[in-house]
């Protein structure tokens, strides 16, 4: 055997070691990916499930939109907005803004992770695009309120790009795999006729 031929093998031979390293490299990087995301989703839903967030969700959901008619709350977060003198308000108010902030900001944080790509997107919104349409229904009157107190639209931005991506999915409709059977269920408490919309 030539010198050449064995410089020639020993090349061609460290091309493919480097290439099968490659490769190795690049399914352990996916399964380190898939690992991430499976504790990034586990995380989300430790926090969504943590008792303080229920409750400020909860706190939200029911006292949210009528606090929001009455002036005195909206001084009292136009005055927390503008660092300026907090009028008086009743404990249940002061517990309903910070609910209410909570919520918001657990949203915009979730929304950061999605739009820079460190929370898969669609595994995301899979499980949660109705979750977070309702809440953003839920705080959508305080966003507003709030974006004009700060004359910024920034605020809560990327709650309402994850909300957008969310009710796009939903159009979409169904996510259950075309081709895959459904099972028949049946419902036998039969429910009462929708009530006519004007």
């Amino acid at each position: 055997m030539s010198l050449e031929l064995v410089n020639t093998f020993g090349t061609l031979l460290t091309v493919a070691i480097i290439a099968a390293t490659a490769i190795a490299a690049m399914a352990q990087l996916r399964h380190l990916r898939a690992g991430n995301q499976i504790n990034a989703m586990l995380s989300i839903g430790s926090q969504f499930d943590a008792k303080e967030f229920r409750d400020s969700w909860t706190l939200v959901s029911h006292n949210l939109e009528s606090a929001m008619e009455d002036p005195l709350y909206r001084d009292y977060l136009t005055a927390r907005g503008r660092r300026t003198p907090l009028p008086v308000v009743t404990q249940e108010y002061r517990d309903l803004t910070d609910a209410s902030y909570l919520v918001g900001n657990t949203y915009e944080e979730l929304g950061i992770l999605v739009k820079n790509g460190i929370i898969d997107q669609v595994i995301f919104l899979d499980r949660y695009n109705w979750v977070i349409s309702q809440t953003w229904n839920r705080m959508a009157s305080l966003v507003a309120f709030t974006r004009a107190v700060a004359r910024n639209d920034a605020v809560w931005e990327n709650f309402e790009y994850m909300t957008v991506l969310a009710q796009d999915s939903m159009v979409e409709g169904s996510t259950y795999p075309k081709g895959v059977r459904r099972l028949q269920l049946d419902n036998r408490w039969p429910l009462p006729p929708l009530p006519a919309t004007a």
